[in-house]
């Protein structure tokens, strides 16, 4: 492995004065940091994350903290991510909590003693006291969905709009006893959906028919359950909004098994 001592034997300068030129010092000379930056890039130079961290505070190392990796929301969410933090330098380091709060903690621990320079977190519905501390000693923004126990900035989808969209494109068709099947009501992310399409069908004087509205986890078995039990209803819906990518994908798995046609028998919306 090559080290700043042989940089320094390379280039005819003190150890010292290679450290400070690939740390950006001031104190060092243009033309003398360009030339120990070619000389580590020629080498093949590659800077030790800890030790580097020891002295400037953070491993330019970014904590991306997502649920499930196949969920394809995250996975491109993720390659994203990576290629804006990649263009400022940082690289990501993915974090698959599963949604198990006790993994939430472990992985923030992780982030945390790796001085990462940020997390992006993507919260569990409850996160534990240990979580909200160690948050508190890293930079941190929450991703598609808040927690209010985190006080930090969001970015992410407007889930309102989104639902408000599909509903009301249902409705323009002439649907009326439309189904819905949605994530977790205890995570963000299913309450705002559902919340929206309750008051969107309500817009238009159209009962919310409770018998028709499935929540759980977001997989395609789920999905595919929740699909099953609201087609079972008499009479049946006629139409159907689906709150999640994989949600979709197994209502349709679903739809397909009961022998219904899309759309001529059943109009579905699905996003995620």
């Amino acid at each position: 492995m090559i080290t700043i001592k042989d940089i320094a034997r390379a280039v005819g300068v003190a150890p010292s004065t290679v450290a400070r030129a690939l740390a950006d010092h001031p104190h060092v000379h243009e033309n003398t940091k360009a030339r120990i930056r070619e000389k580590a890039a020629r080498l093949g130079y590659v800077a030790h994350a800890p030790a580097r961290a020891m002295r400037g505070g953070h491993s330019g190392l970014i904590g991306l903290m997502i649920p499930d990796i196949r969920n394809d929301f995250y996975s491109t969410a993720a390659q994203a991510i990576a290629e804006a933090c990649a263009a400022s330098g940082l690289q990501v380091v993915l974090s698959i909590t599963n949604d198990d709060v006790a993994r939430e903690r472990d992985q923030l621990r992780g982030l945390v003693s790796a001085r990462c320079a940020g997390v992006i977190v993507v919260p569990t519905a409850a996160p534990n006291r240990e979580s909200l501390a160690l948050l508190q000693q890293i930079p941190h923004v929450q991703f598609i969905r808040r927690s209010r126990a985190i006080r930090a900035p969001w970015f992410g989808i407007d889930d309102a709009a989104a639902t408000r969209i599909a509903a009301a494109h249902l409705l323009h068709l002439g649907h009326r006893r439309i189904a819905y099947v949605g994530g977790d009501l205890a995570l963000s992310t299913g309450a705002d959906r559902f919340r929206s399409f309750e008051q969107t069908l309500k817009s238009h004087r159209v009962a919310v028919p409770r018998g028709l509205c499935a929540h759980g986890p977001g997989d395609a078995g789920s999905g595919a359950n929740a699909t099953r039990a609201v087609l079972a209803a008499n009479p049946r819906p006629t139409a159907l909004v689906l709150a999640g990518s994989r949600l979709t994908v197994g209502a349709l798995d679903a739809v397909r098994e009961l022998g219904l046609d899309v759309p001529r028998e059943l109009s579905v919306v699905g996003f995620n």
